[in-house]
């Protein structure tokens, strides 16, 4: 995606985001679990913020951010469940 090697264009990375954030906001469950611990640091919380008009324009420096992915799935896995179970 970023290196251009597959079929996916990295625009379509941020709807793919957007979609599994729920266009929600998760920078604090992405703190604790270290989404900031790459060299790209804080750039990472872009992806953990993912509410409507938070635009950013992705490139290869967002790269060490991949490391954290499942980090990052983490967050959005648990606050769905929290959504739920309310009901």
């Amino acid at each position: 995606m970023y290196l251009h090697q597959d079929s996916c264009p990295i625009n379509a990375m941020k709807e793919m985001q957007f979609c599994a954030a729920q266009g929600r906001d998760h920078r604090p469950c992405c703190l604790r679990n270290g989404i900031t611990t790459t060299i790209a640091g804080a750039k990472c919380l872009t992806f953990c913020d993912q509410r409507p008009g938070q635009i950013t324009h992705l490139d290869t420096s967002f790269l060490p951010c991949f490391d954290r992915f499942e980090n990052m799935k983490s967050c959005f896995w648990h606050d769905i469940i929290r959504y739920f179970r309310r009901f």
